[in-house]
């Protein structure tokens, strides 16, 4: 194959022209559509936190719902705007000032809990903020915050914190599960074909009953898709890996002198060059006028192997290895 396959299994990865093709969350898009509703009748803000498992697509559904609900505009919170107070509200103003004034705001916390020692302090610190919003710069922006997480029991804590502004809180346990495994065969084809500039998986021997099989032992679509990668990782280029080369060093030598060629190596172990017993068994001029750093460099990265050759009638042709036409005795 000329290029490497491209199947990419996060948001961030695709390619932007694809993203208004990924397929809508009805559920969520649902509950969306009531937090407009609710705004628009009794004012405030809205928060949903969102359950997901990694690899359900709840990044894809969130941030893809300014796609299917076009009076939407979405953001993604910064790590500043969740801890600060006074940082969120300035960028709630800010945002809502410098656009055309949609009919819903929706900002995205994506697992930023994640990424935090203290855990514990956020959901309480979080909905605090919130319900500051709710009484101050959220009467004139009508804005919806989800928080997406993988985890149940953090998303639980999000809901409890809620409890002395419930009205506030859109769903306690909404999950985000994915589009149904019958479909993940065809988005899988889809994606890939998109960003193999239309080549199919069955030009990599991989067919829709692999597709199949693969969506039937997967948890989440994120996780067949991984699957599917490691299967195209075969047509990937291989990073070169040295340390499986061999380099094998002959040394020809006659009478005597093979004695000494055998204590540098071993023929049991397959000649393996002994480095120390190599170094020392030459003297201080041998040091300098051969190339001894490129010795041990070549024993670091390769397999060097020294082999004692017990003939003399090699001499002429090792005098000058770029003579073919060297007159050899016969042996």
């Amino acid at each position: 194959m000329a290029t490497a396959p491209f199947l990419p299994s996060r948001y961030e990865d695709l390619d932007d022209a694809f993203r208004g093709r990924l397929r809508p969350v009805k559920p969520l898009i649902g509950l969306v559509k009531q937090a407009a509703g609710g705004i628009r009748v009794n004012g405030g803000i809205r928060f949903i936190p969102v359950y997901g498992q990694s690899g359900s697509g709840k990044t894809c559904a969130a941030q893809e719902l300014s796609t299917h609900l076009p009076e939407c505009e979405v953001f993604t919170l910064s790590r500043d705007e969740i801890t600060s107070h006074e940082v969120l509200e300035t960028a709630i103003r800010n945002r809502w000032a410098r656009r055309a004034q949609p009919k819903l705001q929706v900002g995205i916390v994506d697992q930023y809990e994640e990424h935090v020692a203290r855990k514990a302090d956020i959901p309480t610190q979080f909905i605090e903020s919130l319900s500051l919003l709710d009484r101050s710069v959220g009467r004139d922006t009508p804005t919806l915050f989800i928080w997406l997480t993988t985890s149940k029991s953090f998303q639980k804590e999000l809901a409890d914190a809620t409890s002395r502004n419930a009205r506030i809180l859109l769903a306690r346990s909404f999950e985000v599960e994915g589009p149904d495994k019958q479909e993940w065969p065809a988005i899988i084809e889809e994606t890939f074909a998109f960003h193999n500039h239309g080549t199919g998986l069955a030009d990599y021997d991989i067919l829709t009953d692999d597709l199949e099989e693969i969506a039937y032992v997967s948890g989440t679509i994120g996780q067949a898709i991984e699957e599917v990668g490691r299967r195209l990782g075969t047509y990937t280029p291989e990073l070169q890996d040295i340390s499986e080369y061999q380099v094998v060093m002959v040394w020809p030598v006659t009478g005597t002198r093979i004695d000494r060629v055998l204590s540098f190596t071993n023929p049991r172990e397959g000649y393996k060059l002994d480095w120390g017993a190599f170094y020392k068994g030459h003297d201080h001029d041998a040091h300098v006028s051969l190339p001894f750093h490129a010795f041990n460099r070549a024993r670091l990265y390769f397999d060097v192997r020294l082999v004692p050759i017990a003939v003399a009638d090699l001499h002429p042709l090792c005098q000058n290895l770029d003579d073919g036409a060297a007159a050899l005795a016969p042996s």
